[in-house]
């Protein structure tokens, strides 16, 4: 080594030492020093680059990676550094070549791999990224942050088992960052496997060793939203706000409880709150346009409408049009509205593709099924304590269920995905009851009766029918038109066909010619329950529903906003309105929006009730 260049690296650890007694002026100072020397040693480069990203000055930090790289394209650290701020800016794919390109020059890295499986997961590619971290643990197995992420994307694959024993076998020294993380993930398997009480358990003993992490009070708010107890996740919630007030998704997690437990006025103060600090908040922006018109906040309503869609992300574009489209729909610019309608739902298409042919092969499957039933209906007691609710998203099931759970021994499970869940478990169908019960008795009382309002079980029918002696089935559907005009107007998340009004006429459709056949051959195991009927002579068909579940009448049936009971779907707001028809017919205000989808609608008319 040179005696400038030994000059250059002595200064470089001069300015290191500088930076970490909190001297950033003077760390600066030596840096810009050095760089107008233009003698560009590894170090340098790389000291300086790694001194911008913790100042935040990725820009500057990039432009000299991208240098360290040209000059010295053997040194891995650049290459990882370099992806990380370009992951951080969402710019996932350059951030692939770049990694990809540093294992090429040197492969068998497992930091390389490591960083590359760290990228795959961000990126949804989950086989990948288990591959990558397998490949890090290859060449480094002690490495328990390595262990760490492997158990955590295999939480992300359902894997959660296979999860539990990595995790456990670990032995990190407690106040140490990564027995939190894996701590935090510990209780997220609990979570998945609705073992709701131990997930706590283990999140209240973490917080008493690390009560300022934010991500703990976060992970709590989501076990006890996912567990249906908002009163104790309100509460979490009000006193983490206390702690970080300037942490957005805590309050986010508090506007969702609120609204979810009917608190309306509260949801709305809260989301309020957010865009009042956050002037483009795109998931406050639309929450709010489901349940406020912005009467008494003409500022935020006119920063909401001038925001230019095409500067936002994608995800961002999709919500603020979502958003766009709902407050002209209050306003009656159904022209308006239809134009963000269909932006919203084509970018929706884009970052994720219709997932139709998947449920239609379900249903094929099912419909197909040899059936081997062992079961002798009758001997099983409690099985006529199942009520299975299906039919279409948005059919006014969600009403359905509010009027069920006025019954004092309804236990509303709301949509749970207990019945996919048990027949992917079940090594033979006879076994699908009984894992069924056992996911329920982990956080239900089993004399309930249990609504499950998984509407996607009429793929399961004959299931249900044959295995789940003397359950009862309630098919709830409405005016084709309306019913696909909800579905195509709400921002379904994981329900990726509700972007196509093609798949979703398709699917309404295909449901309808199901259903019509599983009545045929079951009869009275399943009732017709029109949405539309109830809504606009709520007596006559709410007591018919009532005496085919040979329940005793109660006029209380009648009065379902009454129900204090938590609603976790789209139709939360709505539920807590008297019963009212003034959703019928709205499609017809997005006529020209349906035309495409007109002709096959008609046709179903005739499907239903045959």
């Amino acid at each position: 080594m040179d005696k400038k260049t030994l000059e250059i690296n002595t200064a470089v650890e001069i300015a290191k030492k500088k930076y970490k007694q909190g001297d950033l002026v003077k760390a600066s100072e030596i840096y810009k020093n050095l760089i107008n020397k233009k003698i560009y040693t590894y170090d340098l480069l790389l000291s300086y680059g790694v001194f911008n990203m913790a100042i935040k000055n990725n820009l500057l930090a990039k432009k000299l990676f991208i240098f360290s790289i040209k000059k010295y394209p053997v040194f891995s650290k650049p290459y990882i550094l370099l992806a990380e701020i370009l992951s951080l800016e969402n710019n996932f794919k350059e951030a692939l070549k770049v990694l990809l390109a540093a294992q090429k020059i040197k492969n068998s890295n497992s930091e390389i791999e490591y960083n590359l499986s760290v990228l795959y997961k961000k990126m949804g590619l989950l086989k990948e990224a288990l591959v990558s971290i397998n490949e890090a643990l290859k060449f480094s197995t002690s490495i328990d942050v390595y262990q760490v992420l492997k158990s955590d994307i295999l939480i992300d694959m359902n894997e959660n088992e296979e999860a539990k024993k990595l995790l456990l076998n670990l032995n990190i020294r407690k106040k140490n960052n990564l027995y939190f993380n894996k701590e935090i993930l510990i209780s997220k398997v609990y979570l998945n496997q609705k073992n709701y009480k131990k997930a706590e358990s283990v999140l209240l003993k973490l917080k008493t060793l690390y009560s300022s992490q934010i991500a703990l009070y976060l992970n709590l708010s989501n076990l006890y939203l996912k567990s249906k107890d908002l009163k104790k996740g309100i509460k979490v919630l009000l006193e983490s706000i206390k702690r970080f007030p300037d942490f957005t998704p805590l309050k986010s997690n508090l506007a969702l409880m609120y609204r979810n437990s009917g608190q309306l006025d509260l949801a709305v103060k809260t989301h309020l709150d957010i865009i009042n600090k956050e002037k483009f908040n795109f998931n406050s922006y639309f929450e709010l346009t489901t349940i406020y018109d912005f009467s008494d906040h003409q500022e935020q309503l006119n920063n909401l409408l001038n925001i230019d869609i095409n500067q936002l992300s994608q995800i961002a574009k999709i919500y603020i049009s979502f958003s766009k489209a709902n407050i002209y729909h209050q306003k009656k610019d159904y022209q308006n509205s239809s134009y963000f309608l269909k932006i919203a739902n084509d970018e929706k298409l884009k970052l994720q593709p219709s997932d139709l042919n998947k449920k239609l092969e379900t249903g094929e499957y099912y419909r197909n099924l040899i059936l081997k039933n062992t079961s002798n209906s009758g001997k099983i007691k409690d099985d006529n304590r199942f009520l299975f609710i299906v039919g279409m998203p948005r059919c006014g099931s969600t009403l359905l269920e509010n009027i069920l759970s006025l019954n004092s021994e309804v236990n509303d499970m709301g949509e749970v995905r207990f019945l996919e869940e048990s027949l992917k478990e079940a090594e033979d169908l006879n076994k699908v009851r009984g894992i069924y019960k056992e996911k329920i008795s982990n956080s239900n009382p089993l004399n309930k009766i249990h609504t499950d309002k998984n509407l996607f079980n009429f793929f399961y029918c004959p299931i249900i029918c044959n295995y789940f002696p003397n359950a009862k089935i309630i098919h709830c559907f409405r005016n084709p038109f309306d019913n696909v005009f909800s579905i195509y107007k709400t921002n379904f998340l994981n329900q990726s066909f509700s972007s196509s009004l093609d798949d979703i006429a398709q699917l309404y459709k295909y449901h309808l010619e199901l259903m019509n056949e599983y009545k045929s051959r079951y009869g009275s195991k399943i009732y017709s329950y029109d949405h539309d009927q109830v809504v606009q002579n709520p007596e006559e068909s709410i007591r018919k529903l009532i005496k085919w579940l040979k329940w005793e009448w109660d006029p209380k049936y009648l009065s379902p906003e009454e129900s204090k009971r938590n609603v976790f779907t789209a139709s939360n707001a709505q539920v807590r309105k008297k019963i009212n028809s003034q959703s019928l017919g709205y499609w017809q205000k997005y006529k020209n929006l349906l035309d495409p989808v007109s002709q096959s609608l008609l046709t179903c008319d005739s499907l239903i009730g045959s």
